[in-house]
């Protein structure tokens, strides 16, 4: 009996919408929002794509094992479930032909290995179009935390403000204490300087909202940050400001910057383009 290789994979190939020189994302539809939170819980359309990937390497696997019973469960279980999602969001019909989902449950029932074959490799480009074109902008969307509801109190001007306001406060904190530093305004700098520290200090309050666990809140916002922004306290207290070490200082602090931009930036950049 001929083994079956590969052509599950079809279905697991995420992507892009590749046009010359550049990448697109697209919107995802309206009609999917009602399958993610904040809407729902349950996550119905992505649990619909694990139970396909699923069923087609059940597929794979029992024929490869010449369990074509197993097969036949399985093949029966994508199909329905292939033309259960091909109704949840109308924008995407086109994508969908349940057809070859019929035609792949024939091929099995046939236990004809070639025909199971051919089968599949039609009905997992389908799936591959899909999500070549949608699935990586959904992912951004739905699989990212938005920062859009969140807000912090900015603990220089005790006024609460959304994130993206809060982060630009703090930048300009850091903008205004490496300016005053580079003109040799000693009492503006210390005042910036502090304002960013505490800025940065009070970003806290956000990150504890997700990042739960003691390890994470290590990795973010843990001892390494607090001794950079000691540091730096103590650097602009001292009667000569020592340029040099504060600069080294701000480096410190802003590999936190950098790690948790890598992780949120472009996600919540993503976001905000696609939600125009």
């Amino acid at each position: 009996m001929r083994v079956l290789r590969g052509f599950a994979l079809l279905v697991l190939a995420g992507g892009l919408a590749f046009g010359e020189n550049k990448v697109i994302l697209k919107k995802p539809p309206k009609s999917l929002h009602k399958y993610y939170p904040p809407k729902s819980k349950n996550f119905e359309f992505l649990n619909n794509m694990y139970i396909m990937s699923t069923s087609f390497f059940g597929i794979n696997l029992n024929i490869n094992e010449g369990n074509w019973k197993g097969a036949l469960e399985w093949a029966n279980r994508l199909r329905d479930t292939y033309k259960k999602t091909s109704r949840m969001v109308p924008e995407w019909k086109k994508y969908f032909k349940p057809a070859l989902a019929d035609d792949l449950v024939k091929a099995v029932k046939s236990k004809n290995v070639d025909k199971v074959i051919k089968a599949s490799k039609k009905l997992g480009q389908t799936c591959a179009s899909c999500h070549r074109d949608n699935e990586i902008a959904v992912k951004l969307v739905y699989h990212y935390p938005s920062f859009d509801n969140l807000k912090l109190e900015d603990p220089v001007e005790f006024m609460e403000v959304k994130v993206g306001k809060y982060m630009e406060k703090m930048t300009n904190s850091l903008k205004a204490l490496r300016i005053y530093l580079t003109q040799g305004q000693k009492d503006m700098a210390q005042e910036a300087g502090t304002n960013f520290a505490e800025r940065v200090r009070g970003l806290r309050a956000m990150c504890s909202k997700c990042h739960t666990d003691k390890a994470s809140e290590e990795i973010y916002m843990g001892k390494n940050l607090e001794s950079a922004l000691t540091k730096l306290e103590e650097l602009l207290s001292a009667e000569k400001l020592d340029q040099k070490a504060i600069f080294s200082t701000l480096d410190r602090i802003s590999m936190t910057c950098a790690k948790c931009h890598n992780v949120h930036l472009v996600p919540a950049m993503v976001q905000e383009a696609l939600a125009k």
